[in-house]
Formats: C-alpha cells, structure tokens, sequence
C-alpha cells in the first residue's frame, strides 16, 4: 500500500503549530540524502491549484544540480484522480480543470523521470516533508530542499526559482510585436475577489506608464488608474493558460495581485505584486518585488 513520508513528529494540527515540517537545526542524518544517491524521489503536493505546482516546479532541477543521479517521479494524471479526485475540485478556477494543472506547469520539463501511478512506489514524499528556519519567510521550494540536505549556502548558489520548459510550437501569434508587460487583476480565493486597496502598486506601476500590455482582470480597468496607465491593452481570457504562460514568460514585467500565475513566471519577468498578507511565508519567491498593502516593500 502506498504510505506518504510523514514523519509522527511532523504531523501536528494547526491549533499546535502554525508551521509544517521540522527544524533545520534538529534535522537528523537520516532525513538528508547520501550525496552519490541514485535512487527514486517520487514527490507530490498536497494541494493542486496552478500556483500551487507552480511554486516548486524549479524543486526537480534544484535536486539534481545538489544530487546528478537521483531520479524524480511526480504524480501522473491518473494518479492525483484517483487518489484526491474527492477533494479536488476546490482548487478549480473558472472553467479550468485542476488536474491539468501539473501538465501545465511541468509539461516539456527535461528533469521529470517519470509520472506515477497507484501503486508504482511504496514511499512518496510530499510539500509535508519541509525544514524550517528562524526566518518565516523562507520559500516553500527552499525548505524542502532543507529538508533533504541542502544547505542554506546551496540555497544561495542553486537557483530553485519556478521554471517553465516551452517547445518551439508554444508561440501564440502576439497582438502587440514589441516590448509589453502584463496586468493581473484576479484572486482564486473567494474572499480577495474584486480589486483590492492597490494605490501603493499603482505607484510603483507609473515607470512603465503606455507600455502596451496583455491583461486579465476581475474588474472593468476602463476610467481607472490602470487605464490611464496602460490605455493599450489586450486581453489574455481568450487564451488557454498555458498560452498565457507564454505570453507572460516573455514579459518586460508582470505587474499585480499576488496569484501562481505570476509566481509561475517569476524566475523570466521583472515581478511587482501587490500581496495581501503581512508575512509571505512559504508562498515567497526570491527575486519577487512584493508590496502589502500599508506600502511596504519585502524582495529576498
């Protein structure tokens, strides 16, 4: 039967502990991987929303850089159907299928071995199995790697940012031929829908006033701030995410709401989002420019 890796000491409720996984500096030996290890990684989230794949999509690459040998396996299709096709549906967004979701953000990626079945492994590890540090605000891609024998100096010399793999047929005919950006105005969560209070992201937006950009937001940008910003616009609605990601990748910059759409093409486009939250946590990414919403700046 297959078994996730969870360790009795990290499985805690949130009224005993608001972080997941273990101290770094209580890590035992038997956590971390031996250096020449040639073995299987079968790996898998816990929670299936794009950004969701998005955040540890560079974690493959990441491992194989600290380890040549090891072989990675992600979760098939299949497998996250049959496995949490009963919980599923909560990370849906619009008429998007969650289970596509590791398809998009993994497809072409050259460090994937593999894509498991039921039954394929008896050991699968998952988002769970994480090393945390002082700092809070530490990316969840980073913590994991922690978590199998990484060091903080490897985290400084191995870029473990999201990465996307596009092949030479994912070219969408652009609507506008030279330099743009890109506007996110949009939340999967129910209750951060709408616009939010973006005066201080407005700010840092005016460097790029009447750059034509491609957009996608929840509310009419017409007679707003964005508007006078940015009066050339294209709707990126029509195109399927994956062709968004294109689009976005390729971005002078991606300016708006915290969202794994942007996260996910973070590592190729100047970021500024505006995040709701006091403490990014988990969901950070280094190289992000990240404004809260009482105007202040945080960006490892």
């Amino acid at each position: 039967m297959i078994q996730f890796k969870l360790y009795k000491d990290q499985i805690r409720t949130l009224g005993e502990v608001d972080r997941l996984g273990l101290p770094y500096d209580k890590l035992e030996p038997q956590y971390a991987l031996d250096k020449d290890y040639s073995g299987w990684f079968s790996f898998t989230r816990l929670c299936f929303s794009l950004g969701d794949w998005a955040v540890i999509s560079g974690l493959p690459e990441a491992l194989k850089i600290k380890y040549p040998k090891i072989k990675i396996a992600l979760p098939s299709r299949k497998y996250i159907e049959q496995i949490f096709g009963h919980i599923i549906d909560q990370w849906s967004y619009g008429s998007n299928n969650p289970l596509d979701y590791i398809d998009t953000v993994f497809k072409n990626n050259p460090h994937i071995d593999y894509r498991f079945n039921p039954g394929d492994f008896d050991i699968i590890f998952t988002d769970h199995d994480r090393a945390y540090t002082d700092d809070i605000n530490v990316s969840l891609v980073e913590q994991i790697l922690l978590r199998f024998g990484l060091t903080p100096e490897d985290l400084n010399k191995i870029d473990s940012r999201p990465n996307l793999y596009f092949d030479k047929d994912e070219n969408p005919n652009p609507e506008i031929k030279d330099e743009y950006g890109c506007l996110l105005f949009a939340s999967r969560i129910d209750k951060l829908k709408g616009r939010w209070d973006d005066k201080n992201l407005i700010k840092e937006a005016r460097k790029y006033k009447d750059t034509p950009v491609y957009y996608y937001s929840e509310f009419d940008l017409n007679n707003t701030e964005w508007d006078e910003l940015f009066p050339v616009r294209y709707n990126l609605a029509k195109l399927s995410l994956r062709e968004q990601l294109v689009i976005k990748s390729r971005a002078k910059f991606n300016i708006g709401y915290q969202a794994g759409i942007n996260d996910a093409v973070s590592r190729f486009s100047n970021n500024i989002v505006l995040t709701p939250y006091d403490d990014i946590k988990e969901n950070i990414i280094r190289g992000v420019n990240y404004i809260h919403l009482n105007g202040k700046k945080t960006k490892i």
